[in-house]
Formats: C-alpha cells, structure tokens, sequence
C-alpha cells in the first residue's frame, strides 16, 4: 500500500506535478542564438547586438555553480562529536572585470562551460531567470561563453530589460529614452536643438545645438544642467550604458 503523505506529512493528493522545462536539451547551443553570435563577432556593433539580445532572452542557459566551504561556528563541537568533516555549500558564480564592475557568467552549452571550469556544475535556468540573477547579485554585465567560442558581453541595460521581459533597444532608438531626454530639453531655457546618437553598441551621445554667442561660462553651465538632469532621470540612467554630451552651435 502506497503512504498516503510525504516524510513531512503533507498528503500527496491535490498535488500537480510539473514537467521539466528542460526535458530533451543535449547540452548544445541554440541554433539562433549561434547564428547571433557568430553575427557580434563579425560586426560588434549595435545591430549585432539587438539580435544576441532577442536570440539570448527566449534560451536556457547554463549558469555555474560551485562547492565552497561554508561557515559552521559548530566546527568544535562536531569534532568533539568525531565529525571533523567540514561544510561545503553551492555558490553562484560571479567575476569582476578590470574596471571593478561585476560578471554574471552564463554559458549556451556544457561545453563552453567545461571549457571555462570544468569542476563548475552547471545549472540550466531561463535566460530571464539568469538575467534576474545578475540583478540580485549586483552584477552590471553578463557574459555569454566568456572562453568561447564566441564570447559576448552584455551590457547592463540588456541585461535588465531581458530580466523584466521587455525587449531592448539601444538608447538612442528607444522611445523611452527620447522621450526622457525631450523632456529635459524642453526644460533648458537656452538650448535650442538636441539630437540623440549611438555611443557604441549601448551608450548614448546627446547633442546639443547652443546659440552663437554664449560665453564660455554659460555653455559650461547649461551642459552641466543638462548632464545632471540626465544623470538624475531613472529611464536614461537604466537604458543607456553610457553617456556623453556633445555641444554645437546653432
């Protein structure tokens, strides 16, 4: 006769159980998302970007684990129990790059991640749930097969629009963010124009169009008044991974 509960005593009817998302993966890279990346190496640029971006949100990836020794203030008291055996827990994998920023790792099959450390254990998760991850962990970048075979660098503002679902753009196409910068426009009494360009594959140039004539202390002024209105509005700071201001005179 089959228990009609679990070791806790929770019954087992009434219980749904789900399948696994995985069921069937072998491991390898998604076909589209080799295609996208094959694309990044060729060209690196804004275009090559958006189509890792959209291959990459819909994937599994494998994030990596590993074993850590963990903190166990019972240490003395499990010797004197003859149990000299020390914890270890799992970790997430997290690296830092040279400028002091935070990496997520996150790899599109086994074997780029036993080509990166082959005693990590990978974990197969959606790319959403990875990109949440990052978030939480406080990591501004994900970084897709880091040793290959074809490396790509997510910036921080795919990184957060894959983590709300949300489909990205770079800055300077995104609606968003030209509304938010016509906005802070309109609120400088002496700039005449602005234009929002690409600053790489996710940053953002503003150009400002000031009026002839202007002394140098007053264009100092009114691009510092800008900069910090940018700085300070949350899309622009989310979206755009950098910011540069570029003056002109109209």
């Amino acid at each position: 006769m089959s228990p009609v509960a679990d070791s806790a005593g929770v019954p087992w009817a009434g219980r749904t159980l789900t399948g696994q998302p995985f069921a069937g993966d072998d491991g390898t890279t998604d076909p589209e998302l080799g295609a996208a990346l094959a694309g990044w190496q060729a060209a690196g640029d804004a275009a090559a970007l958006i189509a890792v971006a959209r291959a990459w949100a819909p994937t599994r990836v494998l994030v990596p684990i590993v074993a850590v020794l963990g903190e166990d203030d019972d240490l003395s008291a499990a010797a004197d129990h003859g149990q000299g055996d020390k914890s270890a827990d799992m970790a997430l994998v997290t690296i830092t790059s040279q400028d002091g920023r935070r990496i997520l790792p996150a790899f599109s099959s086994t074997a780029a991640l036993a080509t990166w450390n082959a005693t990590a254990r990978p974990v197969p998760v959606e790319a959403a749930r990875a990109a949440q991850a990052a978030v939480v962990e406080g990591c501004d970048l994900i970084a897709i097969d880091p040793a290959g075979p074809v490396a790509c660098l997510l910036p921080r503002p795919v990184v957060w629009a894959v983590a709300q679902g949300r489909e990205w753009s770079p800055p300077a196409e995104d609606p968003a963010v030209l509304s938010a910068v016509a906005t802070i426009a309109t609120a400088i009494p002496r700039l005449v124009a602005h234009r929002c360009e690409p600053d790489g594959p996710a940053g953002l140039n503003v150009v400002l169009g000031l009026p002839i004539g202007l002394e140098p202390d007053q264009m100092r002024e009114i691009t510092a008044r800008v900069s910090q209105l940018l700085a300070a509005d949350g899309v622009v700071a989310e979206r755009a991974d950098s910011l540069r201001l570029t003056v002109r005179t109209a």
